[in-house]
């Protein structure tokens, strides 16, 4: 598979995440959402997951039952999100859209889009109200999902602020 296809969730795939069918397997959903809203290349995703051996196989098996599909004429640009982070200022504002838009990809996977938590988390702004709101998303998600989750969740946001 070349490293440059790019890759995104069909209707099918959404719902799987969103509306739980658990028909997948846990590997192929964490893939599933590891891929985000906007589609990911083939090889940010080898890079987003590297200890995933059989990444390869299981993104064909989504591919053929159409949880996924491959994008047309992306075979040499670069993906969404990597063209997003070069043309990006690199502002403070900046800096809390990407942490923002990190923090909602992984809300969305595990409480859904309806929660407050994630309403409230999609109006921030700045860093003190991503700092007031990000408890209470830690709460949301260690109730709803796990507290191994929301540690998850809290590393990722400290790591995309370089704490």
């Amino acid at each position: 598979m070349e490293m440059t296809m790019e890759l995104s969730r069909t209707l099918k795939g959404h719902e799987e995440i969103f509306n739980n069918g658990h028909t997948l397997r846990p590997r192929q959903r964490h893939i599933l959402f590891s891929m985000g809203s906007e589609g990911i290349s083939f090889g940010d995703l080898c890079k987003k997951l590297p200890h995933c051996a059989e990444l390869e196989a299981m993104i064909n098996e989504l591919l053929q039952h159409g949880f996924i599909q491959a994008l047309r004429g992306t075979g040499s640009k670069p993906s969404a999100a990597t063209a997003a982070r070069v043309a990006a200022p690199s502002t403070a504002t900046a800096d809390i859209s990407c942490v923002r838009g990190y923090a909602l990809d992984f809300m969305a996977g595990l409480v859904g889009t309806k929660s407050p938590a994630y309403r409230q988390m999609s109006e921030v702004t700045n860093l003190d109200g991503l700092n007031a709101v990000l408890p209470m998303c830690r709460k949301v998600i260690a109730a709803v999902a796990s507290p191994h989750h929301a540690a998850e969740l809290e590393a990722g946001v400290a790591s995309r602020l370089g704490r």
